[in-house]
């Protein structure tokens, strides 16, 4: 799949805000972003609450949104090519991942 920027504009104390919660969630902001933009598509608007969650408790996020998470993580660690869309064992991944 080709991959394609998106540009946006902000001030400096939303991005370092956004920073810090992407680091929170163990994400990048490029993958925070990347999830938020693929959610939001499959859902025809705001997929979930955006809140830092206990890492260890994806639980309140549906199923998909679960897979897209571990999936990004998984992107961004290289235990995933750039281009796999199967993350089948969110248990095996956090285990895998020391959680």
């Amino acid at each position: 799949m080709t991959k394609v920027s998106i540009s946006f504009t902000t001030d400096q104390a939303t991005k370092t805000q956004l920073d810090r919660i992407a680091k929170k969630l163990g994400l990048s902001t490029s993958s925070l972003l990347n999830i938020l933009v693929k959610r939001t598509v499959a859902k025809n608007g705001l997929p979930f609450d955006v809140k830092a969650p206990n890492p260890r408790q994806l639980n309140h996020f549906d199923e998909e949104t679960q897979t897209e998470i571990i999936k990004e993580l998984a992107i961004e660690k290289g235990f995933l090519p750039d281009d796999s869309t199967v993350v089948t064992d969110v248990e095996q991944y956090f285990e895998d991942m020391g959680y």
